[in-house]
């Protein structure tokens, strides 16, 4: 445990002070606890056994008074223990997407968008449970069955005795349920796991409701349900006995009392006096085993906690493995592109393996060639938001790993088949292209961008918000405002991602007119499906396996009569094709 918390702190430094205030206070508060219990003795030996009712009255008042003090210190020791527990989990979401933010798309690739949010949300949830309730419990578990067995002793050592034999073999039978921690584990890696493949089912619920896909048909969503299901009802299972058992001891102890309270009452001792400890002992061994649940829901907590951090330490870790290391270069000299022997691959399936190439620069190129071939990959590495397994990428000469994240992220843009708006506002969105534009060049780049009939079709025109009051746009609408948000950035290397492979024809011939703009004396990677749109391109590169098998001018590819024409004749036969 004091690893758990020498870990946990170290992500809240500037809070720590209050953890220690909350363990002083809960501390104190026990303490005012066993002095309550031993007031309450008093009260009840001068009601029954010295018939001193005044007595018994006063010390009514200070139960009262302690009671009240002992709220105070919960109260005060809990609002601690949260004040450090929303700042950790501050903290730790703060290092979770400050990960996700330096991470390579490799990270990205290996793990789901409902999995991320797990890692980090639920698991930054948890370890605030961690500190908030566990640092005054922990506290309060260990010190109030230490205490309480000494003030049992003090009112009556063989009452005692019977007390700590009873608290012996529950707690003996309540560690048979920590044997069976590896279920509680696999329980809560079960929930997080449904919790994950929920999300996933969700954002899926377009293509689920029109197949008409119940949960019953969705492999993965069921899967996790019933696995679920599963290790709870196994773990469940484990923990009956044991904690059946431990509840029952406690609860004899009553029973225990009355033929202890007959034996020494036939032996001579003063009646009203045992007849006091036997009431004062009822009421204080469920006490007790409110206490020993204590004990047991901390150290499950604990267990829970650490698994938590286990697995926020373990994505950071990830994160920080695939993160991408920028260099301190500010200039770029000019904007040839060359891979020089790179080998690149997801997972362990190699995608690029020794791959050569040279793009020089203010130049179009078309990436062509049948799926999986490695068109996006090399597009993507450009960017440099991957690591290579071997070789290098050049930009103007110098390694990518050599320029500052500032100077790419300038020079390069995207646009994608399936761009992302957020739900702000167009304006908004195009400026995140360029986030210290003026107005003016805003509306340049969406006028630029052929989105005018886009704005006009608003009341609000730029500043009406995406998804919002109805307000949806066509595939071919969202890319052109990404289209302008590219141009408002006006990088000098602009990559197509099939940017109008779905785009129907009116659209197309606008997106045509955007793009014309956007690749104004500027290095132009398309990928492209549509073989149509690239025949003014300066060149065409087959790629094929991860390699490049024919490139030149359209015309150069199509009198080679090799693959390119191949898959142009292709394309046109697929155009010709009707419904009868």
């Amino acid at each position: 445990m004091k690893n758990l918390y020498k870990n946990l702190f170290s992500y809240v430094q500037e809070r720590k002070k209050y953890a220690y205030l909350s363990i002083t206070l809960a501390a104190i508060s026990v303490f005012v606890f066993i002095a309550f219990y031993w007031v309450f003795w008093i009260v009840v030996k001068s009601l029954l056994v010295d018939a001193n009712y005044s007595l018994a009255l006063d010390y009514s008042f200070k139960l009262v008074i302690l009671m009240i003090f002992r709220g105070v210190l919960i109260m005060s020791g809990t609002m601690a223990s949260h004040y450090v527990g929303f700042r950790l989990e501050r903290n730790l979401r703060t290092a979770g997407l400050k990960g996700l933010m330096n991470a390579s798309f490799s990270f990205f690739d290996k793990n789901s968008s409902g999995e991320i949010r797990r890692i980090i949300d639920d698991n930054a949830a948890n370890t605030h449970q961690a500190v908030a309730h566990l640092i005054p419990n922990t506290v309060v578990a260990i010190l109030t069955p230490i205490l309480m067995f000494t003030l049992a002793f003090k009112i009556d050592y063989r009452q005692g005795i019977l007390l700590v034999i009873t608290s012996i073999i529950g707690i003996l039978q309540y560690k048979g349920m920590f044997k069976r921690m590896d279920l509680m584990e696999k329980s809560m890696n079960s929930l997080q796991e449904m919790s994950a493949a929920t999300v996933e089912y969700i954002r899926g619920m377009q293509v689920i409701k029109i197949f008409g896909v119940t949960v019953k048909y969705y492999k993965s969503m069921l899967d996790s349900i019933m696995n679920y299901k599963n290790y709870t009802y196994k773990y469940s299972q484990s923990c009956r006995i044991p904690n059946i058992t431990f509840q029952v001891l406690f609860n004899l102890f009553y029973a225990f009392c009355v033929p202890f309270a007959i034996f020494y009452i036939s032996k001579g001792e003063n009646t009203l006096l045992i007849l006091a400890k036997v009431i004062y002992f009822a009421v204080f061994s469920s006490l007790l085993l409110s206490s020993f649940s204590l004990v047991m829901s901390v150290a499950t907590d604990t267990f829970k906690a650490k698994d938590a951090v286990k697995k926020l330490e373990d994505a950071l870790i990830d994160m920080n493995d695939n993160k991408i290391n920028y260099g301190s270069l500010e200039n770029i000299e000019n904007y040839n592109i060359e891979f020089k022997n790179v080998s690149f691959g997801y997972e362990k399936e190699m995608v690029l393996e020794h791959f050569n190439l040279l793009l020089p620069e203010n130049k179009t190129y078309a990436l062509v060639g049948p799926s999986g071939g490695g068109k996006s990959t090399i597009a993507k590495l450009i960017s440099g938001f991957y690591k290579i397994n071997d070789g290098e990428i050049l930009i103007g000469g110098r390694n990518l790993k050599e320029y500052s994240e500032k100077v790419l992220l300038e020079n390069i843009a995207f646009v994608f088949q399936n761009s992302k708006l957020f739900k702000t506002s167009i304006y908004e969105n195009v400026r995140i292209g360029k986030p210290n534009a003026s107005y003016e060049e805003v509306m340049r780049a969406l006028e630029a961008a052929r989105c005018s009939e886009i704005l006009d079709k608003f009341k609000e025109r730029e500043n009406t918000i995406i998804g919002s009051k109805g307000v949806y746009l066509s595939g071919g609408e969202v890319q052109r405002i990404a289209i302008a948000r590219a141009i408002l950035k006006d990088a000098k290397i602009i990559i197509l991602d099939e940017a109008s492979a779905a785009a129907d024809p009116e659209n197309e011939y606008e997106l045509q007119k955007a793009f014309s703009v956007l690749m104004k004396n500027k290095t132009v990677i398309m990928i492209a499906h549509r073989l149509s749109s690239i025949k003014n391109v300066d060149e065409v590169l087959y790629i094929e396996d991860g390699h490049i098998v024919e490139r030149g001018s359209d015309s150069e590819l199509m009198k080679l009569e090799g693959k390119y024409k191949a898959l142009q004749d292709l394309y046109n036969k697929a155009n010709e094709w009707r419904v009868a």
